[in-house]
């Protein structure tokens, strides 16, 4: 704590203790009250506040009156409609007295009783929120209150006797402030409702509408009911501040009457409702400090009561039943299950976390809507409060499940009785006890309360604390304390019943409030413990046992439980088992009623079925793994020792039947015990009594009849009988003794006995009659013979047949079984064989020969003697092999014959399992009449044109199930055709046509191999063979001579195959290369002249990067003298006529000079090519230097010009020596000075493109070092290095360095500026390699304007900024010269400059000196006043002499530059692109009314002008083109000469430059297109890169389209697009194309191409000088539309779809021709395709003559040739 400052309190005493007057402090009384009902803005407040002072007043009633302005006594229906404008607030209460009208005029003193609910007195002031001037009258007394500015004050005074009411009711007069609308009677009647809840005094409330009575709402109220005091309870508050000492509780009745009305129909209908409830009353001792009570009486203006109560509303369960369920009136009032609010005598906002209301003495904030957390003490005194309202809440809640348990014992427990259902009233009250059990829990279940969360927490938390014992709740056995009963568990609900739980209706419907209690450890779940305390007092039924048992399932599994917690619950839980009570460890087995029977004597350890009848076992073994499934096994080992086992036979047969319906599931070492069990018990019944197993016989034995056959009712199963030792057969050795030993035997009646008892033979037995020689084989020549001799057979059915041979053996039988005793001869003895020897008796096996079984009768398959015979080994049908060798030679053909069609009807099912390769027989038969393999012939006839073996004609169609392959293997094949090939044409075409049918059977590396083999003739004698690679196909069109290379056709298929071989169409590039560099002199003059040879060197250098792989090539290529070299000569006519052969190329290409008749006009350039070595030949990148020493040079191509360096041609510039030499001294002078602003502007521009690489400076290098000087003359010096040769002329600029290293720009003085000299002299400063389309493309440039620039795609924004801020400068500086002259009336001398401008332009030969003086005797209107002057007057003309005289020193500003505003009467120089004429008239823009951007606007129109974002991919990416700005034309008023050297030169380099690129467009040679998307960065001058995108071409060739090759998408159908329609839409764009290629650009139709795909935005594209257009667009865009008739609009204008498409594909060639320059689409690209524009727009519209006669209007041949100057290509509609 800081110290006291001792000056300061002694000037305070000195101030408090001075005499002088006291000044009182003012309070504006109109803003304090408005300030506290900003804090006091609840809904009807005025309403609370008043029925809170009758309440205090002890009125029983209230009336509020809502009155109209015109209320009408006579309406039986109230209107709602109509504005209420007084409101009269009545009660019956006590009158004021004196202290109370003192009160009511204070403002915050409140009422100082402190049993009143009023603390802060600021109640009253709630009227003036509806009132401005209240008045109330009470008794004999009244008091008005109103307004004087903004102090309020008030009157009080008496009534006369005669006016005082007769009813003596306390009235508060409200008149409004402003009418309002009826209060809305649903929110208005619960706020009513809810406010009468707590009152102590008041019962009855009453609302009208002028004299119609809306509502009535009455309160009764029962006599109190005292509540005892449980002594478990604590009765203090927590501070000690508050003890209860009794409670009340207390019924209440509320009935309510209100009338509806219809606001509309105007209705009316009565409503009542009636609801009951309870309040608990709290009577409470006070008990506070002194210094509590003070600080409590400075904030409330009261002391605490030394008594006080708090209530609750509690809406029990039946008084919720009982109440009108009505939503509107007391919806409020009955909060259940929402929460209750707390009341200070009426509703507050802050809700009490349960479903009750909550009423005391609470300390709220001014605003009496929350509870005063805030103020130390109220906070006490509200948590208190608060503690006690729990404790309330808490003895509410005990007494009524107090009340609940006495009545369950009463009527529930008292009629349960154990282990039976509750009858039907017993349930019905259970029902009703839970659901009151439930509601009381529901009402007291706490939520966080809003806006305070501390009232509910407070609540809550004291609930619980404010007793000693746990909460009570209901349980299945009565009210217990929570802490003894358990959460129920639907598991072991069937089996518990001495353990008290939650019935299930009262946890689920608290589940919440159940939660909470488990989370807190007030209740427990069912534990482990519980169950074993309840197994261990009683005995549990059988449906208890079961219930018992699924739950243990259940919670074993999820549980880990000790040993001994396991032990004790199986000992604990007994079972009554056969009048026995055992405990489940006692038990080992359980009882599967389908396997042992649960009506015969079991083991006494088995569990009773009645219990495990209902659990599967896999239940029962995850009960305990110690019960196991009552086997047979131990069940036989309990049974057999029953005494009637051995005596009883009906006893032993039952045992044997349950024993054999389980037989077959038993494992073998359980059929083996009970085998043993069995075997030597006399347990099988016979016709001799009973029998042990092995001593009895089955019923099947009759061979003896002494034999013990087995007797039962019901036979057991066979298997059980036979293991045990059941006999079913006599031994085999007793059989062979009594039959076999007789002699010649019948072999028929021992396969039938042996075949009935199959199944009792042993394997031992049956290996003896394997291998025993039994059978013996048909004799066939004897079956032959008789088949023979008697015709009948042959003629008997297959039925009738069998029968024959059915009935003699039987009689062959009967003859022997009947001639025992007569003697007769011995027939000779039967050769017998196994019947593995013999084959099954067939037709089929006895034509082929083979050895079959004799057999009586008719063989069926199915019988059982057939499957017993087969057993034995009986043989069904031949072997594969043997097959196949009856089918091969020697054998007859019948026989062949035979064998083939039986295995091809069996193969399926016989031998295909068995067939394969390894079989080496020759069996096949071939068309050549030999046999052979499986390997060694196919089953395609075209295979024989190659000599090769093919399969039998009739074999065919078992050539697949042969698995003969069709063709012979590649290999073979290979072979064939190199070791014997073709030796005629004829022969060749037919073998390769072949192979070309089965072309897709090879593979890689057999095409690689056939590559170099030679198996082609070139002739029908076969001596000239060739390999594919060393020959092509002969085409018509082909553009290579015939003799120079080895060519072949063989017809379409076979060429087809030879082209997978490696026969190309043509050479490729390589090939190509080879042939020219061997032969250059042969290639040039055999195969078309100097343009062919040029387009093959077009290709070699397009393929160079394949090419220079090959480095032997390259060096041959460097040593050959293969190059095409040019030497340009300036000649006379006369001297070219005497020329060799020479190509002349005359100056007058078109007739724009034609008129000219100088001599210069008469000279021609002759050109001598020459094939030389490239070292011999140079590359041009100085025109001059080549016209001036007449070297061989290359091409002027950029593609050839890299073939050339690349194989050591070096620049011309490399090998002149140049030497400058200025005459006179350097001057700074205007022209130098604009030209050197120029240079600094432009810079960024002149750069940009360049690698830095590239640079021999920096553009900062260039801007601040470079200075530009101006001298007399600059005389050139050249020295051609290589000849020595030496020219010397004038040029106009050059650059030099002193000896410091600074470098000038000098210029000359004479003539025009010559912006070529002055870029070419900067490119060979400041480029490394320096081109000639560097200077051409930077004096364009330089020349250009800005706004020129602009428009062609420049990005001049940043200069164009600069040039606005200098002009916004300049004019800047006007204006306060114009201000500072316009005082004297006298013009500053920028402002004479410009209206010198003005007057001379009117009057351009007047003397300027005159105009001077005129404008300096004029003040106002300059310009107009000396202009009148002037025409009236007259005015002094210049001499001829003298102009010429003013026009020497005038330098010409800076092409390119934009206007300043200062005057000057010096001419513009014309751009490059801007031609001579007359002047326009003034104000007129040029771009407006020029013809080429009329149709740009039509084109723009028609195609659309895409603004491209620099980084978009998007169709003719390119950088964003901003709207051109009206152009200014140029000052022409006076000639301007042009010498040599001007931009004319530029010009003329421009255009051969533009005719260079056409000529090097090129065809592409029908090839396959596959170019993969590609993304390039472009970097732009002034801003941002972007990305130049190129998207993907994958185009296979089609055909031809008329003139113009055909290419369609991959993915393209060709049937679907080439249907009759599409091909005449194609053909009109074909002959569209054409029109614009022959007539417009001179393109050569082999250059351009048609493609067609679906999708993608490729609308035409460049490759490699190759044009393509993309017909879909042409379809898309409408261009055919009507066959191209269709009538479109276009700025107003009519126009036909066809000249809708020649304007858009104009452009387009444009557009793709500029690619001839620049790949990109930059700004480089933009100049070049406005320039190809520029250069065909007069062509162009030669074709357009529709469009000139109808759309578009005459305009003049300036506007026209000025309009070249201003093309933009921003729209380009292409992508390459």
């Amino acid at each position: 704590m800081p110290p006291k400052n001792s000056a300061l309190d002694a000037l305070r005493s000195q101030v408090l203790s001075h005499t002088g007057a006291e000044e009182r402090v003012e309070v504006n009384q109109r803003h304090l009250i408005d300030k506290i009902l900003a804090r006091y803005s609840a809904e009807y407040v005025v309403y609370r506040e008043l029925m809170q002072n009758s309440d205090d007043a002890c009125a029983k009633g209230i009336e509020i009156v809502f009155e109209t302005a015109s209320p009408n006594s006579k309406e039986t229906v109230p209107n709602l409609s109509t504005k209420i404008t007084r409101v009269l607030f009545k009660n019956n209460g006590m009158h004021f007295r004196p202290e109370d009208w003192n009160r009511l005029k204070k403002i915050a003193e409140g009422n100082p009783d402190e049993s009143k609910i009023g603390a802060f007195g600021v109640g009253f002031y709630s009227l003036f929120s509806i009132c401005e001037e209240p008045f109330v009258s009470s008794g004999n007394e009244c008091m008005a209150f109103y307004w004087k500015n903004d102090q309020l004050y008030a009157k009080r005074a008496s009534i006369p006797e005669e006016e005082q009411p007769k009813d003596g009711w306390t009235t508060f007069l409200l008149d409004l402030r402003e009418p309002m609308d009826m209060v809305n009677m649903d929110d208005f009647a619960p706020f009513l409702a809810r406010s009468l809840g707590f009152t102590g005094n008041l019962r009855d409330v009453a609302v009208y509408l002028d004299h119609h009575r809306l509502l009535s709402i009455s309160k009764k109220m029962r006599e109190p009911r005292p509540m005892t005091l449980p002594k478990t309870m604590y009765t203090t508050s927590p501070q000690k501040i508050f003890t209860l000492k009794s409670i009340d509780l207390q019924s209440v009745q509320m009935d309510a009457t209100r009338m509806d009305v219809s606001r509309w129909t105007r209705e009316v209908n009565t409503t009542t409702a009636t609801i009951f409830l309870r309040t608990a009353s709290g009577n409470l001792d006070v008990k506070v400090s002194k210094q509590f009570a003070t600080d409590m009486e400075r904030t409330t203006k009261k002391y605490p009561p030394s008594q006080t109560t708090v209530q609750i509303i509690y809406l029990g369960h039946d008084e919720k039943e009982a109440s009108t369920d009505n939503k509107t009136i007391f919806k409020d009032l009955l909060p259940f299950p929402e929460q209750g609010r707390i009341f200070i005598g009426f509703p507050t906002h802050q809700t009490t976390g349960f479903c009750s209301h909550v009423a005391g003495r609470f300390i709220p904030t001014v605003e009496r809507e929350s509870l005063d957390f805030i103020d130390k003490t109220l906070q006490s005194w509200n948590h208190e409060l608060l503690s006690m309202a729990g404790l309330l809440s808490r003895l509410i809640y005990e007494d009524e499940l107090s009340q609940i348990g006495n009545l369950y014992n009463e009527i529930v427990l008292s009629h349960r009785k154990p282990d039976e259902a509750e009858d039907e009233g017993t349930a019905k009250a259970r029902e009703w006890l839970e659901n009151r059990a439930l509601h009381a829990l529901q009402a007291f279940q706490f939520h966080p309360s809003t806006p305070s969360p501390q009232v509910g927490h407070y609540i809550d938390a004291y609930f619980f604390r404010m007793s000693r014992l746990e909460l009570s709740i209901l349980s299945s056995h009565g009210v217990k304390e929570i802490d003894k009963v358990r959460i129920p568990d639907a598991t072991m609900s069937t089996f518990l019943k001495l353990l008290p739980i939650i019935p299930t209706s009262v946890y689920s419907g608290s589940q919440k409030f159940m939660d909470k209690m488990e989370n807190a450890g007030r209740i427990q779940r069912i534990s482990f413990k519980d169950v074993l305390g309840e197994l261990g007092n009683r005995t549990l039924t059988e449906t208890q046992m079961v219930g018992m048992l699924r739950w243990w399932i259940d919670y074993n599994s999820k549980n880990t439980l000790r040993d001994e917690d396991v032990k004790a619950f199986f000992q604990q839980a007994l079972v009554c088992s056969k009048n026995s009570v055992l405990p489940l460890s006692s038990f080992k087995w359980f009882v599967n009623p389908k396997l042992t029977p649960v009506d015969m004597p079991l083991p006494p350890e088995t569990l009773p079925h009645d219990i495990t009848k209902t659990f599967t076992q896999p239940d029962l073994h995850r009960i305990t793994g110690m019960w196991q499934e009552l086997s047979l096994l131990e069940w036989t080992k309990y049974i057999v020792n029953e005494p009637d086992f051995e005596t009883s036979p009906m006893f032993a047969e039952k045992v044997l039947l349950v024993l054999s319906r389980g037989w077959t599931q038993l494992n073998e070492n359980y059929q083996k015990a009970i085998v043993a069990l069995l075997a030597n018990k006399t347990c099988i019944p016979t016709k001799y009594g009973m029998k042990i197993p092995s001593e009895s016989y089955f019923k099947t034995v009759t061979l003896f009849p002494d034999l013990p056959i087995m007797v039962f009712t019901k036979q057991p199963l066979e298997k059980l009988l036979s293991a045990i030792g059941t006999r079913q057969s006599v031994e085999l050795q007793l059989v062979f003794d009594r039959l076999v030993n007789a002699g010649n035997w019948d072999h028929m009646q021992l396969i039938k006995y042996l075949a009935s008892v199959r199944s009792t033979l042993s394997s031992k037995e049956m290996k003896r009659l394997v291998a025993t020689p039994i059978f013996p084989k048909e004799d066939l020549t004897k079956t032959k013979t008789t088949h023979s001799k008697t015709g009948q057979v042959s003629d008997q059915s297959p039925a009738t047949a069998t029968t024959a041979v059915t009935a003699t053996a039987t009689a062959t039988a009967t003859a022997a079984s009947t001639t025992t005793a007569a003697v007769t001869p011995s027939p000779p003895p039967v050769k017998r064989y196994p019947a593995s020897a013999l084959y099954v008796p067939t037709e089929t096996h006895m034509a082929l020969g083979l050895p079959v079984i004799e057999w009586k009768g008719r063989w069926k398959e199915t019988s059982d003697e057939a499957k017993f015979l087969l057993e034995l080994g009986l043989v069904t049908h031949p072997a594969i092999k043997d097959l196949l060798e009856l089918a091969a030679p020697p054998n007859e053909s019948a026989i062949r014959t035979k064998a083939l069609q039986h295995f091809f009807e069996n193969f399926k099912t016989l031998y295909a399992s068995h067939y394969g390769t390894h079989i080496k027989l020759a069996f096949l038969p071939t068309t050549d009449g030999t046999f052979q393999t499986l390997d060694g012939c196919f089953s395609n006839p075209s295979c024989g044109v190659m000599d090769f073996p093919v399969l039998h004609a009739d074999l065919r169609v078992h050539a697949t199930l042969l698995r003969i392959r069709e063709n012979p293997t590649p290999e073979m094949l290979l072979e064939r055709l190199v070791k014997s090939p073709p030796t005629s044409k004829d022969k060749a075409r037919e073998v390769f046509e072949y192979l070309q049918s089965i072309q897709g059977d090879f593979f890689y590396q057999h095409w690689i191999a056939l590559r170099t083999a030679k198996f082609i003739p070139l002739d029908d004698a076969g001596k000239s063979l060739v390999d594919p690679q060393s020959c092509y196909f002969d085409k018509k069109d082909s553009p290579f001579h015939p003799d120079l290379l080895t060519t072949i056709d063989f017809g379409r298929s076979a060429n087809l195959f030879l082209k997978a071989c490696g026969v190309k169409e043509e050479p490729t590039p390589v090939e190509l290369t080879q042939l020219i560099v061997r032969s250059p002199e042969e290639f040039l003059n055999r195969n078309g002249g100097i343009e062919s040879y040029k387009s093959i060197l077009r290709q070699i250098a397009t393929n160079m990067l394949v090419i220079r792989t090959h480095k032997s090539l390259v060096d041959e290529m460097i040593r050959s003298p293969f190059l095409l070299g040019e030497k340009r000569i300036q000649q006379d006519p006369d001297e070219a006529s005497l020329s060799g052969e020479t190509i002349s190329e005359g100056k007058q290409d078109d007739g724009s000079e034609g008129n000219d008749t100088s001599d210069e006009s008469m000279v021609q350039v002759v050109v001598h090519y020459k094939l030389v070595r490239a070292s011999e030949i140079y590359l041009v990148d100085d025109t001059v230097l080549q016209q001036l020493f007449t070297p061989f040079c290359a091409p002027m191509e950029e593609l050839l010009e890299s073939l050339y360096e690349f194989l050591g041609s070096t620049w011309i510039s490399r090998q002149v020596r140049e030497n400058c030499k200025p005459q006179g001294a350097l001057k700074k002078t205007h022209r130098s000075e604009a030209l050197q602003g120029l240079i600094v502007e432009r810079a960024p521009l002149l750069l940009n493109g360049h690698p830095v690489s590239r640079l021999n400076h920096t553009l900062e290098w260039l801007t601040t070092k470079l200075k530009v000087f101006q001298v007399p003359e600059i005389q050139l010096r050249r020295e051609f290095i290589p000849t020595g040769t030496i020219k010397s002329e004038l040029t106009t600029a050059c650059v030099v360095q002193d000896q410091s290293k600074v470098c000038y720009l000098l210029i000359t003085a004479q003539g025009d500026v010559d912006y070529f000299d002055i870029a070419d002299a900067l490119a060979k400063l400041l480029l490394k390699k320096k081109k000639l389309n560097d200077s051409i493309w930077w004096s364009s440039l330089l020349s250009t304007s800005l706004h020129g620039l602009k428009r062609k795609g420049f990005q001049v924004d940043r200069i164009l900024n600069a040039k606005k801020a200098e002009k916004a400068r300049i004019e800047a500086a006007a204006k306060a010269e114009a201000s500072a002259a316009a005082a004297t009336g006298k013009l500053g001398p920028q402002q004479t400059e410009e209206c010198l401008t003005k007057l001379r332009e009117v009057f351009p030969d007047c003397d300027p000196s005159f105009l001077r003086d005129e404008l300096s005797k004029e003040t106002q209107d300059h310009v107009q006043r000396v202009t009148s002057k002037l025409l009236d007057s007259g005015y002094p003309r210049i001499r001829k002499d003298q102009e010429h005289q003013n026009k020497q020193p005038v330098v010409a500003p800076v092409p390119g530059s934009f206007p300043t505003g200062q005057s000057s009467n010096v001419p513009s120089i014309s751009t490059p692109f801007s031609f001579p004429g007359p002047a326009l008239p003034s104000g007129e823009a040029i771009l407006g009314n020029s013809l080429f951007s009329r149709l740009k606007s039509i084109r723009d129109t028609v195609i659309g002008k895409p603004v491209v974002k620099p980084d978009q991919d998007t169709i003719g990416a390119g950088n964003q083109v901003s709207k051109p700005e009206a152009f200014t034309p140029p000052t022409i008023g006076v000639a301007i000469s042009r010498g040599k050297g001007s931009s004319e030169e530029h010009q003329k380099h421009l255009e051969q430059s533009l005719k260079n690129a056409i000529a090097n467009c090129r065809p592409h040679g029908r090839s396959d297109i596959r170019n993969e998307p590609t993304v390039s960065q472009v970097s732009e001058s002034l801003t941002n890169s972007y990305c130049d995108s190129t998207p993907g071409q994958f185009l296979n060739f089609a055909g031809h389209a008329g003139e113009l090759e055909f290419y369609i998408h991959k993915d393209c159908d060709a049937d679907q697009i080439m249907t009759k329609e599409n091909l005449k839409s194609l053909s009109r764009f074909v002959k569209l194309l054409m029109i614009l290629a022959q007539n417009v650009f001179g393109l050569a139709p082999e250059t351009m191409h048609v493609m067609y795909d679906v999708v993608g935005p490729t609308i035409a594209f460049n490759r490699g000088g190759s044009l393509f257009f993309n017909w879909r667009f042409y379809l898309n865009l409408g261009h055919d539309d009507d066959a191209g008739s269709a009538i479109k609009q276009v700025q107003g204008r009519s126009i036909t779809a066809r000249e809708e498409g020649l304007i858009y594909w104009f452009f387009t060639i444009a557009h793709e021709l500029a690619h001839n320059f620049e790949n990109a689409h930059n700004s480089k690209h933009e100049y070049y395709m406005s320039s190809f524009c520029e250069q065909y727009l007069p062509a162009f519209m030669g074709i357009m003559s529709p469009i000139n006669a109808k759309a578009l209007p005459e305009v003049p041949a300036t506007a026209t040739a000025t309009a070249t100057a201003t093309s933009t290509s921003s729209a380009a509609p292409s992508t390459t």
